[in-house]
């Protein structure tokens, strides 16, 4: 997904415009979600498991901000 090398662009999903960015992002934070869950609830992690499903919970808040297209708040809600 993406364009396939680095670019400059805003981690506020408000901010970013182009459809294959925003798409990029939801999908990578809800890769990056889904491996702390899992890493949470190996044994002897360095993070707990309520730790773990709390950042997990943020990264998809953050996927579902990027899905959602621009809106009237300053981060795209």
């Amino acid at each position: 997904m993406g364009y396939g090398f680095r670019t400059l662009a805003s981690s506020r999903p408000g901010s970013v415009t182009c459809l294959a960015c925003r798409e990029h992002a939801r999908a990578e934070h809800l890769r990056l979600a889904g491996e702390i869950e899992r890493l949470g609830g190996m044994p002897g992690a360095v993070i707990t498991g309520a730790r773990a499903r709390q950042v997990a919970q943020h990264h998809r808040d953050l996927a579902r901000r990027f899905s959602c297209g621009r809106g009237s708040g300053p981060d795209g809600v």
